[in-house]
């Protein structure tokens, strides 16, 4: 069961990807970056017996990503100085609000992606204390990623395509967050 929801888990992810392909973010090198490393760690730590790729390394990578994806979005403004720009630098525009999305789902991805080789390999043993709290501490933030996906699906005045892929980041994050809290 376990194995079938985080295999699940990469449909979204992979149609993610496709959203990112037809959106106009498409020529973002780190956009498209963020989206393979996330889908190449899945497949390594979820399709292979033995991965390729240590989990924490995949992590490390996606939380490296996620944080280069933060501070491109904080110098953007600074970085881009054309006609129009002033429109494009507001928080609320939705280049800017999936570049968030997406480096929010690159950190959680990559924690989730850690707890997911402990928790298989503590599947035959008890968990510790520590691993409790920070699956539910993964627990939480994958909820409140679900929740601020919603918003931005609902709240924004976003392209169907960038709709679609937040909604699809969220149904990925909540699929490989699932097993954690059985």
């Amino acid at each position: 069961m376990i194995e079938a929801l985080h295999l699940g888990s990469m449909l979204p992810a992979t149609l993610g990807a496709c959203c990112v392909a037809g959106s106009a973010d498409r020529r973002s090198p780190l956009a498209w970056f963020g989206m393979l490393a996330m889908l190449a760690a899945m497949a390594d730590t979820m399709l292979l017996p033995h991965p390729l790729v240590a989990p924490v390394v995949w992590a490390a990578l996606l939380v490296a990503t996620g944080v280069a994806t933060a501070v491109a979005l904080r110098l953007w403004p600074a970085g881009r100085r054309g006609a129009g720009d002033a429109q494009a630098a507001h928080p609320a525009h939705p280049a800017r609000a999936m570049a968030l999305h997406r480096a929010l789902q690159a950190i959680l991805m990559g924690g989730l992606i850690v707890a997911a080789g402990a928790h298989h390999a503590a599947a035959g043993g008890g968990h510790s204390a520590h691993g409790v709290n920070v699956i539910a501490a993964l627990g939480v933030a994958a909820l409140a990623f679900a929740v601020a996906s919603g918003l931005l699906v609902f709240r924004r005045r976003l392209p169907l395509l960038p709709r679609a892929e937040a909604a699809l980041g969220a149904a990925s994050v909540a699929l490989m967050s699932l097993p954690l809290l059985v």
